[in-house]
């Protein structure tokens, strides 16, 4: 039986995550997505990319690792999700099909918990519709939905993604100072913001980050 630890990732899990990344979309977001929008949202994520976001220090980027053994045993570990902020936006949360239940939301908890440590007021991020319950079930809001157009081989693949948010709990932590300026621009936003019914069509985008995680939240074991 595994259990699951969370670590700051380096740039040499890159190949790992990599793998996680692909494996993960292609495993869960096949639900929503067609194969050809599948490939354009995997295209130009490899290896050499997420080893220029791990060394460029993304605040936090995590690994979740699935460890066996341990005890008088060697213990084996390997990387089964990975989570990522830029800012006060969870800019990457996948979780490979094999990993433990929880995964995501281990990952997810612990995004927002350094959110709070850095004094960001809320987290904002952008879904895919496979992984809109998940979020839902954690708290997070829908804003409004949106047709991502991708440029791929001289044509555009478009899917849609989904832009939610979410208020934390500061426990008394002091807000950045930057928080109220970006609350004050959201409350802008949301005067002239779609219903969420609604989609609008942006112009050719790079596939949203968070699309794919898992559905299953329950807690990590």
């Amino acid at each position: 039986m595994s259990r699951l630890a969370l670590r700051l990732a380096t740039p040499e899990d890159a190949a790992a995550v990599t793998a996680v990344f692909h494996t993960a979309i292609h495993g869960k977001a096949a639900r929503s997505y067609d194969a050809e929008q599948l490939a354009a949202w995997c295209a130009g994520r490899d290896e050499a990319q997420f080893r220029r976001d791990l060394a460029r220090g993304m605040n936090p980027f995590l690994v979740a690792e699935a460890v066996t053994g341990g005890g008088p045993a060697a213990s084996l570990a390997r990387i089964v999700g990975f989570g990522a902020l830029r800012g006060d936006e969870v800019a990457y949360l996948y979780a490979a099909p094999q990993a433990p239940p929880g995964t995501g939301g281990a990952l997810l908890r612990e995004l927002e918990r350094r959110a709070v440590e850095q004094g960001w007021p809320e987290l904002r991020l952008t879904a895919s519709l496979n992984a809109l319950d998940f979020y839902k079930e954690h708290g997070y809001r829908e804003l409004r939905r949106d047709i991502r157009a991708m440029s791929v081989d001289g044509g555009f693949v478009r899917l849609v993604a989904v832009e939610m948010r979410k208020r934390l709990e500061n426990n008394d932590m002091p807000v950045r100072s930057a928080g109220k300026d970006a609350q004050e621009r959201l409350a802008a936003d949301a005067a002239s913001r779609p219903s969420p019914a609604q989609a609008t069509t942006r112009p050719p985008d790079r596939p949203p980050d968070r699309p794919d995680q898992e559905t299953d939240a329950a807690p990590a074991e």
